[in-house]
């Protein structure tokens, strides 16, 4: 944005508050906390009776601003990569002389948005859970974000193992575009400085502040001004051809004005490989957060760092279960005299199967109280009377002479060879069998 002071010409909105800015700051923080009325902020403008005069002409536009002033994010009016060219020229004796100078817009960092699908998993050890995170560049231009994983442990032996964005560590680099639109949109077409494409690809998400999300179809770059000679060529920009995603609108002309900070959004997992709980039948927990460091520097001339947390609401929580008890299903074919096994098993009509379910309290975890084992007769199969067994002894069938387990005879209640009914002794099993016959 540039304020021309002699000619009062201004790029961008009819006042630079940018200009305003530096005066006007105290007394705007002291006006959030009262009525807030135009003559004070005339008063803080004395003796500069030219911006006097403007801001008297767009009071009400001052006003309706005044928050973001204080609380929203500020961007660079310029996308990172873009060229400034700046031409001189003199002319003596009919002979005209020009000398150019070529300065690049560098990406000044922003924190990135951050959101989490932070519903809370529950695993057993050794068993993976995943969590998608969604990252979105604020910036002005092109940044690479580190991210890094760690977890806050609890109960459990050792910490997980985490993968970020399928890199097979807890660490990971990310590039992500990002610009500021330098000129009106068309029809499903935005335009961003030449150069400042950089990161951008066709496939990518793109979200443009206040709007909302959008696939890049098409990335034509452009190019920067440049002079040759005495004669200048004028920027043509980058253009972006987009596709509205969800409910964002579609791109008309004008729909977005130039100055408009738009960024790549980036969707990754965060896979957490569960540890042993440290105390048997007790569950643990692992709380996995992480920081995202910019490459880019922000205000002081330092990367700025984002760190995840249960206050933002976007840390994840995964309980690792106690797995103390284990249960192994297998079948054999009688007919043909096959062993038991979990997979493989030939048959034809008219033959019989035997099922055999194995319940094992693991040794250490102490007994397993309330054990109700339950199943169901297969499909084209039918159950074979009086065949189901607990521990080598035989099990009364359910209602019209049907399989004990299923649930509409509420299951079987089952215990180890040394239990009481319904208890599985820790480091004993309850092996319950059952036939059926192939239709």
């Amino acid at each position: 944005m540039i304020h021309n002071r002699d000619s009062g010409v201004f790029t961008g909105i009819p006042v630079c508050l940018c200009q305003v800015a530096a005066e006007m700051r105290a007394m705007l923080v002291r006006a959030l906390s009262s009525p807030i009325t135009l003559k004070p902020l005339l008063q803080g403008l004395k003796g500069d009776e030219l911006l006097v005069k403007k801001v008297q002409h767009t009071g009400a536009l001052i006003l309706m601003l005044l928050g973001m002033l204080i609380s929203a994010p500020v961007w660079p009016a310029t996308g990172g990569g873009a060229t400034i060219h700046s031409v001189a020229t003199v002319t003596y004796n009919g002979v005209t002389e020009t000398a150019s100078v070529d300065v690049t817009v560098l990406t000044f960092a922003s924190s990135p948005t951050i959101t989490v699908n932070t519903l809370a998993q529950t695993v057993t050890p050794g068993a993976t859970a995943s969590y998608f995170y969604v990252i979105v560049n604020n910036a002005n231009g092109a940044d690479s974000f580190t991210i890094n994983a760690s977890s806050t442990d609890v109960g459990v032996v050792a910490a997980p193992a985490l993968n970020v964005a399928g890199s097979g560590t807890a660490s990971t680099v990310v590039n992500l575009g990002a610009s500021i639109s330098n000129a009106p949109s068309v029809v499903n077409t935005v335009f961003i400085p030449a150069g400042s494409e950089t990161a951008l690809t066709a496939g990518d998400v793109f979200v443009i502040a206040g709007l909302g999300r959008y696939t890049i179809n098409v990335v034509t770059a452009g190019t920067a001004e440049t002079t040759v000679g005495n004669v200048t060529t004028p920027e043509t920009p980058t253009a972006l051809t987009l596709t509205p995603l969800v409910s964002a609108p579609a791109i008309a002309v004008g729909t977005v004005a130039a100055g408009m900070q738009m960024g790549e959004e980036y969707i990754f997992t965060i896979d957490v490989t569960a540890s042993t709980p440290s105390v048997s039948g007790v569950d643990g927990t692992h709380t996995v957060n992480f920081s995202v460091t910019t490459t880019a520097n922000g205000a002081g001339g330092i990367p700025l760092v984002y760190n995840t947390s249960a206050g933002d609401n976007n840390e994840t929580v995964t309980t690792v279960r106690d797995n103390i008890i284990q249960l192994v299903k297998e079948v054999r074919n009688v007919t043909t005299g096959s062993a038991f096994a979990s997979t493989g098993i030939r048959l034809q009509s008219g033959d019989v199967l035997e099922y055999r379910m194995t319940v094992t309290a693991v040794s250490g975890g102490g007994d397993v109280l309330n054990n109700i084992l339950t199943d169901e007769v297969p499909v084209y199969t039918a159950y074979v009377p009086g065949s189901t067994t607990l521990n080598g002894v035989a099990v009364a069938d359910g209602t019209g002479a049907s399989l004990p387990l299923t649930a509409a005879n509420s299951g079987l209640v089952i215990n180890s060879s040394s239990g009481t009914a319904g208890v599985v002794v820790g480091g004993e099993s309850a092996v319950v069998l059952f036939q059926v016959t192939v239709d």
